[in-house]
């Protein structure tokens, strides 16, 4: 890992943020969201074109690094302004998150320190962007355009379908296929892949319980008119 290379990305990433502030009057998570969706897009590109993929490892960890910040600074806010209970419920929130950009850094610190796994580890990365697309749209459409229930239910079950392909049936098999090399990683990114996975399953779970419910909305005899007339 350059540190070199990091510290001006990680100010780009904040460039970036404050850019869009300027042309968008929404709140810091919606800009964040942005930013987040510029990310997974420009790492896809440089994997896709294989373009100066060292570098797009980089700009990765330097926005995780950016996003854990953004975080801490607002738990750090939370702290000084609201109660013990709010404090808990959103560290509770935020921990998957941490976790996984924490998880996040160090596998691909793990790709830029050894030549044997980094093809494996970057395609994999390469599957889990291209799972969260759906999710950086679905949300700005969620806090944008809420009044329009029936876009927002497709959103999600097209969030669903896209994470859960990505995450459960994409990854999975590709490290079958390469189950061989993955034998050869040390304990811990063995570890970290595991517990990327899971946190895949548990996310799907969650989109499923989020569609489920999104169906009874859509089949109930008492919907509301507001709902028959938008999207």
């Amino acid at each position: 890992m350059n540190v070199e290379y990091l510290l001006p990305i990680i100010c780009f990433w904040r460039t970036i943020s404050t850019e869009i502030s300027k042309h968008k009057e929404n709140s810091p998570a919606i800009i964040n969201n942005f930013v987040s969706f510029i990310h997974c897009i420009s790492y896809i590109v440089h994997y896709n074109y294989d373009y100066n993929l060292d570098y797009a490892v980089h700009m990765s960890i330097g926005f995780f690094i950016y996003d854990l910040i953004y975080i801490f600074s607002n738990l750090n806010r939370t702290c000084q302004t609201q109660t013990r209970t709010q404090i808990k419920n959103d560290l509770k929130q935020q921990a998957p998150f941490i976790l996984h950009h924490i998880a996040g850094i160090c596998l691909l610190n793990t790709a830029l320190t050894s030549d044997a796994n980094q093809q494996y580890i970057l395609y994999s990365y390469h599957i889990l962007e291209k799972s969260n697309i759906m999710i950086y749209i679905s949300y700005y459409l969620h806090k944008q355009y809420a009044e329009y229930v029936r876009l927002n239910i497709i959103s999600n079950f097209m969030q669903l379908i896209v994470y859960s392909y990505y995450r459960l049936i994409q990854l999975p098999l590709y490290c079958y296929n390469t189950k061989q090399l993955i034998y050869q990683f040390h304990f811990t990114t063995q570890f970290l892949i595991a517990a990327i996975y899971c946190m895949g399953l548990a996310w799907s779970y969650r989109l499923l319980i989020k569609n489920i419910a999104n169906f009874y909305i859509v089949w109930s005899p008492t919907r509301s008119m507001k709902y028959s007339s938008t999207g």
